[in-house]
Order: C-alpha cells, then sequence, then structure tokens
C-alpha cells in the first residue's frame, strides 16, 4: 500500500518537472540586455586585419533597407572591395518582434548578391549560401565570410 502511494508522488513529481520545463523554454524569448557594442566587441576582435571595414548606421540601412529608427543599435562590417562578399551585421532592436522583417531584409540582399555573384565569382557565391543569419531575441546576426563560424561562435559567446 505503501509503495503505491510513492510511485504517486513520484510520477507527479516528473509531470511538475515537465511542466516546468515547458513553462521556461516556452517563456524564454532570448535576446541580452548589453548593448549592440558589448555584443559585437569579441566578434570584431575576431575580425581578420583588412578583412572588413567598420561602416556607418547608414550604410548599413542603405545596403539591407531598414529602418535605423526600430533598433537600439548597429554594428556592421562590409568589405570595400566589390568583388569580395564579406560583411558581419549585428542590430539590437527596440523590439524583439521586428526580428522576422530584419531577418527578411537580410535575406533579401543575399538573394539579391547571389544572383549578382552566381555566374562570375563561385568562391563568393559559395560565401553567400554558407552565410549565417540568426535571430535571439532582440538580437539579429548576419555574417558572411571565410570565418563566419568563428564570428558567430564568438557572438554566442558574448550574448
Amino acid at each position: 500500500m505503501k509503495y503505491k502511494n510513492y510511485m504517486i508522488y513520484e510520477a507527479l513529481c516528473v509531470v511538475a518537472l515537465i511542466a516546468f520545463i515547458i513553462w521556461v523554454c516556452a517563456t524564454h524569448k532570448g535576446g541580452t540586455q548589453k548593448s549592440v557594442d558589448e555584443v559585437a566587441a569579441p566578434v570584431c576582435v575576431a575580425i581578420a586585419q583588412d578583412q572588413m571595414a567598420k561602416k556607418t548606421n547608414l550604410d548599413a540601412s542603405k545596403a539591407f533597407g531598414f529602418d535605423i529608427d526600430k533598433t537600439e543599435g548597429i554594428v556592421y562590417y562590409a568589405n570595400d572591395n566589390v568583388m569580395d562578399v564579406s560583411e558581419m551585421l549585428i542590430v539590437k532592436l527596440n523590439d524583439a518582434g521586428d526580428a522576422a522583417e530584419f531577418k527578411t531584409a537580410i535575406q533579401n540582399r543575399v538573394t539579391d548578391r547571389e544572383n549578382l555573384y552566381k555566374n562570375y565569382a563561385p568562391e563568393q557565391y559559395a560565401l553567400l549560401e554558407d552565410c549565417i543569419i540568426r535571430t535571439d531575441g532582440n538580437i539579429v546576426f548576419y555574417c558572411t565570410a571565410v570565418n563566419s563560424d568563428e564570428l558567430y561562435e564568438a557572438y554566442k559567446k558574448a550574448l
């Protein structure tokens, strides 16, 4: 009789634990309270010298076609050589609900550049195909570079 009561308590504890885990996963929105500069600092250190140059917020807005007023901060690096598609963008948004819009703008730029480089710069086209676009709550990360995985790892650690 006592053994059956313990099994009921164990089952209830397991159900409560599973419900708690589901609740935590469902309510976690990601993102960060850090400034965009704090998140971008380790990524910028990982950018190889002469790989990309720091650009302005206006450059980012022109390149990707998004509204700067929806952002809390932008860090944008790009290569000045038109034959090199290397770019790195980190955007901290005022509202995490705008992340899909920014991700779409980035994807549109990548698609346009893929169409441009597809037939005459296959190595650059391959970089575009392997680009990284991620959203973490109110932060959007985009990178097209030979070391994009390294830059993404530095970003993840900074969050």
